[in-house]
């Protein structure tokens, strides 16, 4: 007899409801042990019993293998699946905000939300060119690298502009790709929205959101005074999760198609098999980073034709910007920053690249550790600062990876860091035993002050990170904000992670010899590249032979146009040996028939000797 189930926990609550109607599908199905509901589902018996034990959510994958092996509707279980994850992602949110009773001034590391308005400062002249812009054109893309800040000025700008609070009604950003977000305001009235994320099923995502925009457009009094004239309002976060989350080209496709025919006004279609009571007329905003634009845009016609004078870049806050962005939460928590402190942060802020989430979460962390109600440069300095929070991010998620993606992620991280030094590891800006020492603008206490090198980055081109494997990875870096992607470029987020990142210093330092040596192959390359490959500047013979090994033994880091460099000399080095080969083919052939007709004439004059 197999063991009888575990009670569920008593209560009522969202998750033991979504266990108990597990349990009762299966109860329906016949109660099959969960060994022999493994073999159905393809999927462990333990990971079948916790998905309805109650106690956690169950991934989407075990959930949907636990139903169809029981004979349950897959579609409808994924549906609630989504309902429910959202449900409990807006409840850890809750609780990860009441530590601080709900005072924190800064949200941290993460995007403003719309009801983080009262703090979101600094962007007001870009968030009034969105919402005219949004006023004139159907369609809006927002775009600029990781870390500008695109999703937090949609969110917690535009989103509160139109007087509307979402509410979570679907899968969050990072889960599935449903629809994450709806709203109304509070007196009924004002702009409809839905927010979504594209997520790996675009589509799905798509018709959720239209839907419960749709009802929301009809549970609203029209109102024609606001920027949108009362049209609703779609708001697509995260864009380039349709290339780097959705495999699929087609649904990619269908995807931007219903994009266009909603900004088009023709949304109300049925998608992926659900009826979608669409809205008669719409607008769209589809944030999007910035490498990813041109990518889309020459994947679909049809948007880069619509959407290309709608284009609202976001770039790097103006140092006044920032000085609002610093002193005005913390102003509305009560609360002061030092002048000292407020120096530091806008001259490194304004040097680095896609640096404001980690503005944000340095202040959030010096507001932990504020002196009364001032926020200090000491406090700043306790928490380790931007350095400090760079070399802890980094190591936890080096620290995740599996051993395939740690080797990718070290040659990724080398490459960038690499470009970050002037000359060779055993110049000034390193010490006897290989280690970088403190840049020009870093203290002994690990703060920059400005200056420095922040004018020697170095962006490496996206081309040279493309093998297999490779793209993937630095997309996880650029999710943990170690990385900051750029049209056509990549690059740390902040230089001074090769000094304060221990792993990455270490690398570095096992690689100073070998460095000088990278550096060259990359030069060589690049020049080959541009000279449009011209076969004269490869490299061959004793050049070639032991760079080639180094490469093969993991010595060298090889990428991109490196590889196809080192392609393309040793093939012209084989063609260069097999042209030798038959040059000495031929010489030696020409010289046997010569001696082959020496012979010959010696022997004709001997016969003629004897003749006489």
């Amino acid at each position: 007899m197999p063991r009888r189930e575990r009670p569920l926990d008593p209560g009522d609550g969202a998750l033991l409801r979504f266990a108990a109607d597990l349990r009762a599908l299966r109860e329906r199905a016949g109660s099959p042990p969960y060994r022999q509901l493994a073999l159905l589902a393809h999927c462990s018996a333990a990971s079948l019993s916790v998905a309805a034990g109650g106690r956690r959510l169950p991934s989407l994958a075990v959930t949907l293998a636990y139903v169809q092996a029981c004979g349950g509707d897959v579609r409808e279980w994924r549906h609630r699946w989504q309902l429910l994850a959202a449900e409990l992602a807006a409840d850890a949110a809750t609780r990860r905000r009441a530590p601080d009773g709900g005072r924190a001034p800064y949200p941290g590391a993460a995007a403003f939300e719309a009801v983080d308005a009262e703090r979101f400062f600094g962007r007001e002249a870009l968030l009034d060119r969105l919402v005219s812009a949004l006023a004139e054109r159907r369609l809006v893309i927002v775009t600029g690298p990781s870390g500008s800040g695109k999703s937090s000025l949609v969110r917690a700008g535009l989103l509160a502009r139109l007087g509307w609070a979402p509410t979570v009604v679907g899968v969050p950003a990072g889960r599935t790709g449903a629809g994450d977000g709806a709203g109304r305001s509070p007196a009924g009235g004002g702009v409809p929205v839905a927010l979504l994320t594209p997520g790996e099923r675009p589509m799905e995502a798509y018709a959720l959101a239209l839907a419960r925009l749709g009802r929301l457009a009809g549970e609203t009094a029209r109102d024609t005074s606001g920027p949108t004239a009362g049209d609703p309002v779609l708001v697509v976060d995260q864009g380039e999760q349709l290339r780097t989350r959705c495999r699929d080209a087609a649904e990619r496709a269908r995807f931007l198609d219903a994009l266009v025919a909603t900004a088009a006004g023709a949304p109300g279609q049925a998608v992926a098999g659900l009826p979608v009571a669409a809205p008669a007329r719409c607008r769209v905003v589809l944030v999007v980073r910035s490498d990813q634009r041109a990518p889309l845009f020459a994947e679909h016609p049809g948007l880069a034709e619509v959407g290309r004078h709608g284009v609202l870049p976001v770039g790097r806050p103006a140092p006044e910007e920032l000085r609002r962005a610093i002193t005005e939460p913390a102003s509305r928590a009560g609360c002061t920053v030092e002048g000292a402190l407020l120096a530091v942060l806008i001259s490194t802020v304004a040097q680095q690249p896609g640096a404001l989430p980690l503005l944000s979460e340095a202040l959030l962390a010096t507001w932990r550790r504020r002196s009364g109600n001032a926020l200090t440069l000491a406090g700043f300095q306790a928490t380790g600062g931007f350095e400090g929070a760079l070399a802890r991010t980094a190591e936890t998620l080096y620290d995740g990876l599996e051993a395939a993606d740690r080797r990718l992620a070290r040659a990724v991280f080398v490459r960038l860091g690499a470009e970050l030094l002037d000359g060779e590891l055993s110049g000034s800006g390193w010490d006897a035993v290989g280690a970088p020492a403190l840049g020009e603008g870093l203290t002994a206490r690990g703060v920059l002050v400005g200056g420095g090198d922040g004018g020697a980055r170095k962006p490496v081109g996206r081309a040279e990170f493309e093998d297999p494997g490779v793209p993937e990875v630095v997309e996880r870096l650029v999710r943990a904000r170690l990385v900051v992607v750029d049209r056509d470029t990549v690059e740390l987020s902040h230089h001074a992670l090769p000094q304060v990142w221990p792993r990455l210093r270490g690398w570095l330092a096992e690689g100073h010899g070998a460095l000088g040596e990278q550096r060259a192959l990359t030069a060589a390359a690049r020049g080959w590249a541009a000279a449009d490959r011209d076969p004269e500047l490869l490299y061959r013979g004793v050049r070639l032979e032991p760079l080639m090994r180094r490469v093969a033994a993991g010595e060298l880091a090889a990428t991109g146009v490196e590889r196809a460099f080192l392609a393309a000399s040793a093939r012209t080095a084989a063609a260069d040996r097999r042209r030798a080969q038959r040059q000495h083919l031929t010489v030696a052939g020409v010289a046997a028939a010569s001696g082959a007709l020496l012979v010959l004439a010696g022997g004709s004059r001997i016969r003629r000797a004897w003749r006489w």
